[in-house]
């Protein structure tokens, strides 16, 4: 390699017979502190690594897809607290994930699937044969903005996952084969040739698959947000909080609106949306302050337009977005249209 990869996100093929540089551009790449199985006298490796991108100006990567072959085990360890889901599915050899105390063994036929929240050490063991695993890392931001978009409402930081996912039911079938198609060597070495457009729908679908494949914090609220039908008043005051929403109305306001008392509404609510009706209603505004900072032509400050939505304090409103959006207001702003 003639640079780290993150300069420029393309698709490459790494190899070296070494630990030491598997450690510098691996375990740099990905963030890990690596330890090498001291049993092994050698360590040969070879990582074939691609990009599935955004449409946006900046192309920032939705997944990253590797495969990972090396001749000995290796222990990953992620000590600094991030968000990034990341999934390594083992083809040869097996994974230990150690965990708060916890271990947990992970066979071909399995998968783990993670956020490195706190201090995470995965064993790849070789057991006296060549390691293989693919391994599929999507972007925290992305995915709380994509789980927004499917059940409309805050998406937070924890999304409670796995971190073993069992590969044998019908659904994880179709997953695992998709994994395996992301990170094969053919679908690696092309994903860069892909155009942008079709590189963020296939995000989008191995996103939607995956979630809908495994338990996780809003699994209940994807499934029940199809089939369980809203009551019309619901409705009525969902309707007078999007019309109304730059006013910030009262919950007294919206449960006249939808002639119910405020008990009811809270109640409602929480049963059919899993949210408070206020929570519903900021994210309503959240959303059209964004709208509006994407607007190339609004020249407002962004405290005026927060302000213009109903939030008054630039603190708190900064807070609330990047909980909710993953990026400051201003980032928004200098995306454009992007956004």
């Amino acid at each position: 390699m003639e640079s780290n990869p993150l300069d420029s996100l393309e698709t490459w093929q790494c190899v070296g017979d070494t630990f030491d540089k598997f450690q510098d551009v691996i375990c740099n790449f990905f963030k890990w502190n690596c330890a090498h199985d001291g049993a092994a006298p050698d360590f040969q490796w070879q990582m074939n690594l691609g990009v599935l991108k955004s449409q946006d100006d900046n192309h920032q990567p939705h997944i990253l897809m590797a495969r990972l072959i090396s001749t000995s085990g290796f222990v990953q360890i992620q000590a600094d607290s991030a968000s990034d889901l990341v999934i390594i599915m083992p083809v040869k050899g097996y994974l230990m994930l150690k965990r708060g105390g916890d271990s947990q063994k992970v066979m071909p036929g399995k998968a783990m699937i993670y956020q490195p929240l706190g201090e995470t050490h995965i064993s790849h063991v070789a057991d006296g044969q060549t390691g293989e695993a693919y391994i599929i890392k999507l972007g925290f931001t992305w995915v709380q903005r994509f789980l927004f978009d499917i059940v409309q409402l805050p998406v937070e930081r924890d999304l409670h996952l796995g971190p073993v996912i069992d590969l044998s039911s019908p659904q994880a079938k179709v997953l695992s084969r998709l994994i395996a198609t992301l990170c094969s060597d053919a679908f690696t070495f092309q994903s860069r040739d892909l155009s942008r457009t079709l590189q963020h729908r296939l995000a989008e679908t191995f996103g939607h698959l995956l979630l809908e494949s495994i338990p996780h914090r809003y699994s209940e609220r994807m499934k029940t947000g199809k089939a369980d039908p809203v009551p019309n008043y619901l409705r009525v005051a969902r309707d007078y909080m999007h019309r109304e929403a730059r006013s910030n109305p009262s919950m007294n306001a919206v449960a006249r609106a939808a002639n119910i008392s405020v008990r009811t509404l809270e109640t409602s609510f929480r049963t059919h949306m899993d949210v408070t009706p206020h929570t519903y209603l900021r994210t309503v505004r959240l959303k059209m302050t964004r709208e509006a900072l994407s607007d190339g032509r609004d020249q407002r400050s962004i405290a005026d337009v927060a302000a213009a939505h109903g939030f008054p304090h630039a603190g708190r409103f900064a807070q609330y977005y990047a909980d909710l959006f993953g990026e400051t207001p201003s980032q928004t702003r200098r995306k454009g249209p992007s956004a």
